[in-house]
């Protein structure tokens, strides 16, 4: 709510200032552009954290706030410890992705003692494509909008 109201003062001061629509308009293309190429530098971030993890079997153990976390995880039990994961736990289907009767096999980050789980890895791949191919095709829109 607050970003929206800052857009909204930026954009009535610039109107005042007597920034033509187009400049505008270039102005918030330009913040989505920066916002796609952040998502892109952060699932590329997780996907490079990820080479450097170990492979782990782990049983899923609760769905809860992470310590300083703001939002649910899931825990899982490895070598007697609970971790939790990286990312957020799903919202919907928990009772089916999540079973405390199953053995799962997760990437266990020893540094940040997190795991990543099966749902983690699948977020960040395709994120990463997703946002790679969000930031090429805008790119090209771009440099099709400047032959006009």
């Amino acid at each position: 709510m607050e970003l929206i109201l800052v857009l909204i003062v930026v954009i009535v001061l610039c109107k005042i200032l007597g920034v033509s629509n187009e400049m505008i308009i270039a102005g918030g293309l330009v913040l989505i552009e920066l916002t796609i190429i952040a998502m892109l530098l952060l699932f590329a971030y997780f996907i490079v954290r990820l080479l450097f993890t170990k492979r782990k079997k782990a049983r899923f153990s609760r769905i809860d706030k992470a310590e300083n976390g703001k939002y649910k995880v899931a825990f899982y039990i490895v070598d007697g410890e609970e971790y939790p994961c990286i990312f957020p736990s799903e919202v919907i289907l928990n009772d089916k992705m999540y079973r405390t009767d199953k053995e799962y096999h997760v990437l266990f980050s020893k540094s940040m003692k997190k795991v990543y789980d099966i749902y983690t890895i699948i977020t960040c791949i395709v994120g990463f494509f997703a946002s790679a191919s969000a930031v090429f095709m805008t790119m090209q829109i771009v440099s099709m909008m400047e032959l006009f």
